[in-house]
């Protein structure tokens, strides 16, 4: 197997050192955009109190690390836009527009319970491919957001299928108000709908991430989900999140898919497969790539482990992410987009760069915000991974310019 081609770019923000992650990176003929804030290298919050502001700066520093690693804003498939009040979501969402007028990604907007700061209003995270801009193909639902926020439905770049963040929003309101079964059914027909006319059927999903407005409903999500995909098994990350964009929604997924992965997927289960009953697969390795669900301290056995320790739980998380990716060929070196959500609340009891270092000779691309709960309450932290088999070798670092992007 031909190494990928892997370039690391760093910005100059103390974190990104101390964290071992990338601002940027390229794997192949992707460009992904860490989770970003309106930080600049003194530390100092841009745009304080004006989420346009901070989505603007937040924009500048995308275009130049995307940038040194050969990638273009035109070309984003993907945005992920992570609000810590859902008021300012409509103004975040309108600011990002303006970029993508074109691009047209697929979109996820939800409220996040914090960031790093308080005075950080908006995360937001990006995905590219190259030749995107030209040769994708953008499919609409004919939704009431779509057109007014610049984003697709789905995008469709060569075999890949991203599909925004969905909902059970109609044109002529909510399908199943007040109601989190109704609301999963009509979101996985809008989601299916999209891949199949993207040309893609329910077994070449690959990837999923829920947010719950009430976690402790999972039950009834987890019933419908399950009836909607039948037999097929993406990964999944179940987050509870504060509010989405109207009060009355309950659930909204996101998810990809790779055409003809129904006949070439292999899904991976730990030993007594808890997963596949409740809907989902360990992980899923489609090609070089590998997809790992969110990962947490319960055991493979449905044990409860390390109650109150932020630390030992964001360790165990990370061992069943080692273990699942080693079950596909690949290593936590191959890692190149991390995820870590933890629960409002929680006391984070080890620094960065305190404790193991599994990602201090890679550096992928991180994520990291607070989230209002996760599948059961004893739970602190998740951890998510995407891989790339052989993106761990032949690195190439880019260092960051002299100036901030920022001045």
């Amino acid at each position: 197997m031909t190494p990928p081609r892997r370039l690391n770019v760093a910005s100059g923000r103390q974190l990104e050192s101390l964290a071992h992650y990338s601002r940027a990176l390229r794997v192949g003929d992707t460009v992904l955009q860490s989770g970003t804030t309106a930080i600049d290298r003194q530390g100092h919050v841009r745009g304080e109190g004006d989420v346009a502001a901070q989505v603007d700066a937040i924009m500048k520093i995308a275009a130049w690390s995307m940038g040194k690693a050969g990638g273009r804003l035109d070309d984003v498939v993907r945005s992920r836009i992570y609000v810590t009040d859902i008021a300012v979501g409509d103004a975040a969402a309108r600011a990002i527009a303006h970029y993508f007028r074109d691009a047209r990604p697929a979109a996820t907007l939800v409220q996040v319970s914090g960031l790093a700061r308080p005075q950080q209003l908006v995360e937001i995270e990006l995905d590219a491919v190259d030749g995107a801009g030209a040769s994708a193909r953008r499919i609409s639902s004919g939704g009431p957001l779509e057109a007014v926020y610049s984003y697709s439905r789905a995008v469709r770049v060569g075999d890949r299928v991203f599909i925004s963040g969905s909902t059970a929003l109609r044109a002529d309101g909510i399908v199943g108000a007040g109601d989190l079964y109704r609301q999963t059914r009509a979101t996985m027909d809008t989601i299916l709908g999209a891949l199949a006319e993207a040309g893609g059927v329910p077994g070449d999903l690959v990837y999923t991430k829920t947010y719950l407005t009430d976690p402790a409903q999972g039950a009834e999500y987890t019933r419908a989900f399950v009836e909607a995909l039948g037999d097929v098994r993406p990964v999944s990350t179940l987050l509870g999140i504060p509010a989405l964009v109207r009060p009355e929604l309950l659930v909204e997924i996101e998810a990809e898919a790779v055409i003809g992965a129904a006949r070439t997927r292999r899904d991976i289960y730990t030993q007594h497969q808890r997963e596949k009953p409740r809907g989902y697969a360990r992980a899923v390795a489609i090609g070089d790539q590998v997809h790992v669900s969110g990962c947490t301290s319960i055991s493979a056995a449905g044990e409860m482990q390390a109650v109150g320790d932020w630390a030992r739980q964001y360790d165990l998380a990370l061992d069943t992410a080692r273990w699942a990716l080693e079950q596909a060929g690949a290593s936590l070196d191959d890692v190149v987009r991390r995820r870590t959500f933890t629960v409002a609340g929680a006391r984070q009891n080890r620094g960065h760069g305190e404790g193991p270092t599994p990602f201090a000779k890679s550096h992928p691309t991180s994520l990291g915000c607070r989230i209002s709960g996760l599948a059961r309450p004893e739970l602190l932290v998740e951890v998510e991974v995407t891989a790339v088999k052989g993106a761990g070798a032949g690195i190439q670092w880019i260092a960051p310019d002299p100036v901030d992007p920022l001045d």
